[in-house]
């Protein structure tokens, strides 16, 4: 399937979104999730700043300037992501999709967040980044991936991000990703995990029952 076909496949459909604002050093990611009888598809976009790609592409080890050439990545002038882009492709997500609820890291995103709350009528919801509330999504991320659930239109970013998460466990027995223990970007996961949060919460979805992997620092 071609992606102008995977893309034609989820117009109308219903999303719980996730999002996750780039630090000086990570990718901004948004995330799209469309559940439907059989599993989950998923819509992602990413960002980075113009000035930072070489660098980014030096120590990272990873094409960015081709990525951004066949269009899985949005560079945005300056040295820092323009977050006025990532509101616009919010904006055409929902001429598209049924946007539901968009779930995000209260980091540095306020001002964003206000805009697309009260000028663009979008429903926003904070999530706290600590192991009580990203446990659940994360085991429910984990669980659509073994089960061959999770469903994307071959994003290499995506891809890529997800295979470098790792996960970190309290002594309760809590879960959530760990961006210290992940040397590489897991921008891209971090906000599935906040759109499968989404999901979970308003789309009845039942809690998982699965033991997890806990994959120690590389």
């Amino acid at each position: 399937m071609t992606r102008v076909d995977y893309l034609a496949r989820l117009r109308g459909r219903r999303m719980f979104g996730g999002m996750d604002l780039s630090a000086t050093k990570d990718l901004t990611a948004m995330i799209g999730l469309f559940p439907d009888d059989t599993g989950f598809d998923v819509l992602a976009e990413f960002f980075v700043p113009e000035e930072s790609i070489t660098e980014r592409e030096r120590r990272d080890r990873v094409p960015y300037r081709q990525w951004v050439r066949e269009g899985w990545l949005h560079a945005t002038p300056g040295n820092v992501v323009d977050y006025e882009a990532v509101r616009h492709q919010w904006l055409e997500w929902a001429s598209l999709y049924d946007i539901r609820t968009i779930g995000y890291d209260p980091w540095n995103a306020t001002d964003l967040v206000t805009r697309m709350t009260t000028q663009d009528g979008l429903d926003c919801v904070p999530m706290r980044q600590g192991f009580p509330s990203l446990s659940a999504p994360t085991k429910s991320l984990e669980k659509a991936i073994l089960a061959r659930k999770l469903r994307h239109d071959g994003h290499p970013i995506l891809r890529w991000n997800i295979s470098n998460a790792a996960v970190e466990q309290d002594p309760a027995g809590n879960v959530k990703l760990s961006k210290k223990a992940s040397t590489e970007r897991i921008d891209g996961a971090y906000a599935l995990v906040m759109a499968m949060d989404q999901m979970d919460r308003n789309a009845g979805a039942a809690q998982p029952q699965f033991q997890m992997i806990v994959v120690g620092a590389r």
